[in-house]
């Protein structure tokens, strides 16, 4: 049997474990969130510095419930032809090298010394 006091120990001890482990997590957590906002201030920063570029490219916004159904249809038959015409030249270049991979000729290379031993 343990005495009151013993008990009293215990779950003091325990508490200040407690206490102890909810600090240190505690800190831990606003040290990653002080760099979080360093890496933000950061990105804010270079993203700054793209401010302005490039906008003379983008197309006017418009309102699609306003715009005229061709328009429409053929801004989305642009789109899906350049995807396609993506698609094909990536498949293209896969298939160039694979076939460039594929065929070559192992009497052509010069394989490293070390494996003729």
């Amino acid at each position: 049997m343990i005495a009151w006091w013993g008990w009293l120990l215990i779950w003091t001890a325990l508490a200040l474990a407690l206490v102890a482990t909810l600090g240190l997590l505690t800190w831990w957590l606003l040290r990653k969130g002080f760099r979080l906002l360093d890496d933000l201030g950061e990105l804010a920063d270079t993203a700054a510095v793209f401010d302005g570029v490039g906008e003379a490219e983008l197309p006017p916004q418009a309102i699609a419930g306003l715009a005229d159904i061709r328009d429409i249809r053929a801004r989305e038959e642009a789109r899906t032809f350049h995807r396609s015409q993506r698609r094909s030249e990536r498949h293209r270049r896969r298939l160039e090298r694979a076939r460039r991979i594929t065929t070559l000729d192992a009497s052509k290379v010069r394989w490293p010394a070390d494996w003729y031993r």
